[in-house]
This record gives C-alpha cells, sequence and structure tokens, in this order.
C-alpha cells in the first residue's frame, strides 16, 4: 500500500516521486510494467516518514511507467484501476501492507444527474477563471458529455476530503448525489467570493 495525500480515482493517473527507502523497497518488488499496488488517504500525518493514519477506501493501481531518476530515486506513473476497502491493516514490511476486498470498477459514462453535474462543473471553472485562481487556457471543458462519473469526481474543485466522500460512496447513484451537492455548494461558495472580490476593486 501507498497512502497518499490525495485521492486517485478509478481511470486517473497518478505520477508518483518516490526516494524514501521503504517505498523505493515497495517499487523494486513491483519490477514490472502492470504491477498493481493500492493506494488511500492519509486521514492524519504526512506521506514522508510514517506514523499516519490512513482512510479505508482506496484505489487499486497499475504501473504504467518506472523510471530511475538517479540514486535512490524513481519517477512512477500509476493508473487507477478499481476501488478497493482495506479490511485490515498488517504490520509494516517495511512499507504499509493490508488485506483488502476489491470492489466495483464502473466508467459508466450515463450516470444519473450527469447532464446537472456537467453544468455545475462549468459554472465552477468560469468563476474560478474570472476570479484568477487558474488560467483561461486551463478551462478545457470540451468534450465534458463523454466523460464517466469518476472523472467528474477528479475534475470536481473540491478538496480531498470531499473527493474521499466520493470515492467511498456506496453507489453510483449515491455518488453522482453527492457530487452534485459537493459542487453545487462550491459553485455557491465561489459565486459569493466573486462578487466579495468585485466589491473590493
Amino acid at each position: 500500500m501507498f497512502p497518499l495525500g490525495s485521492v486517485l480515482f478509478p481511470g486517473g493517473i497518478m505520477p508518483l516521486r518516490i526516494f524514501e527507502p521503504r517505498y523505493l523497497q515497495l517499487f523494486s518488488e513491483l519490477t514490472e510494467e502492470g504491477s498493481t499496488f493500492g493506494t488511500c488517504l492519509i486521514e492524519k500525518g504526512h506521506e514522508v516518514g510514517g506514523q499516519d493514519s490512513r482512510f479505508s477506501y482506496g484505489t487499486l493501481c497499475k504501473i504504467t511507467d518506472l523510471k530511475e531518476l538517479g540514486q535512490n530515486q524513481l519517477a512512477v506513473q500509476c493508473l487507477g484501476i478499481k476501488r478497493i476497502l482495506v479490511r485490515k491493516w498488517l504490520p509494516d514490511n517495511p512499507y504499509p501492507v493490508a488485506q483488502i476486498e476489491e470492489l466495483d470498477a464502473s466508467d459508466n459514462k450515463d450516470f444519473q444527474l450527469k447532464e446537472e453535474i456537467i453544468e455545475e462543473l462549468e459554472r465552477c471553472y468560469v468563476l474560478l477563471v474570472q476570479m484568477g485562481v487558474i488560467p483561461a487556457e486551463s478551462m478545457d471543458i470540451k468534450g465534458l458529455e463523454r466523460i464517466d462519473l469518476y472523472t467528474a469526481c477528479a475534475l470536481a474543485p473540491l478538496g480531498q476530503l470531499d473527493k474521499y466522500k466520493l470515492l467511498a460512496a456506496e453507489s453510483e447513484n449515491d455518488r453522482s448525489r453527492l457530487l452534485l451537492s459537493q459542487i453545487t455548494s462550491e459553485r455557491e461558495t465561489l459565486a459569493a467570493m466573486s462578487r466579495l472580490q468585485g466589491d473590493e476593486i
């Protein structure tokens, strides 16, 4: 297992820079492209040094690229495959080890409330550009009608705890309803901040 400070959804790609000895050992044992490992969000603590507390839901990942950057450093690219649930944490060996249950791997592109979710995503990104939080060229919202639910979750401008709640949702419909509620609330917050910003100018 590789606990992280961010949530990776199935279908998502995450680059990792590996330098801690325990994780260098982990990836030395995962020598072949396509080897799998689990990630989960850190609840308390930090990625480096151990002594962290971890959430139970995570993502099974596949290594898609691995390169040596020099002495005791690796660049790893991984792809999220499916959700997992940690049933039991085992003693570190020396990296974290757990007994897991593999969950769904749905990539449904016709999920519930899709039209409403895409509309709120677009509104959020427009507000973020107007406020100068992100550059206009980064607002690539073309083709949103073709995204699956996990991609919509990943694109949502939410904090990591909110994204974890989406990952942990029991069903696709629960995840859709929660995502719409979260991004609607975020859009309302951004709109209020934008109005305040305009008043200050």
